[in-house]
């Protein structure tokens, strides 16, 4: 198996020599995709870095089966204090992809997947790019932080906790949960 390093002005392999060869083929190649390039991918967040890693092209029966992984760094608004920050995410890929054309003897293939972002098109191109915006979707951090010990907004006047401080006076709990606060130390005294 030899690893070739590609960079890529697009995510798209041409994949007729892989389906022309035996079942267990693998072709390896090494990815570097742009920062210009990933943010055309995805416009709903900033991408601040370029994708590194490699991907793995195996010849199954009847598909080719992806298995890529990297990173890249996304520009995130922190879930507590709301300022914009970098965060590295690593990205893991493992898809099956179908071909459309029998690459030997050119006749339609009926029999594939249901998702066009993983069909192999008519000229044995296998496009990743689609895969890869979904991929980088699911890869976010669910509550993005610009650090463990990000201290938020102070709810009352909204500064920045982790730049300077207030004067406000910190209430533990609203006092429309009151009722429900007496409930719980009365459980606890019980027990």
């Amino acid at each position: 198996m030899s690893t070739q390093s590609v960079h890529l002005q697009d995510l798209q392999f041409n994949v007729a020599g892989l389906l022309k060869g035996p079942v267990g083929g693998v072709r390896q190649y090494d990815l570097h995709v742009p920062t210009s390039e990933l943010d055309q991918i995805e416009e709903s967040f900033d991408v601040t870095g370029p994708f590194e890693g490699s991907v793995n092209l195996l010849r199954t029966a009847d598909t080719v089966l992806a298995r890529a992984h990297g990173t890249t760094t996304v520009r995130l608004e922190c879930a507590r204090c709301l300022e914009p920050t970098d965060m590295p995410i690593a990205v893991k890929i493992e898809e099956e992809f179908w071909p459309s054309i029998d690459v030997n003897t050119g006749r339609p293939l009926h029999e594939r997947g249901d998702d066009e972002a993983l069909i192999i098109d008519e000229q044995h191109i296998l496009d990743l790019t689609e895969v890869m915006r979904q991929s980088l979707l699911v890869a976010l951090p669910i509550m993005p932080l610009c650090r463990d010990d990000c201290q938020g907004l102070c709810p009352t006047c909204g500064v920045n906790r982790n730049l300077q401080t207030c004067d406000c006076v910190d209430v533990d709990t609203d006092p429309r949960w009151a009722a429900l606060g007496a409930l719980l130390s009365f459980d606890e005294e019980e027990s």
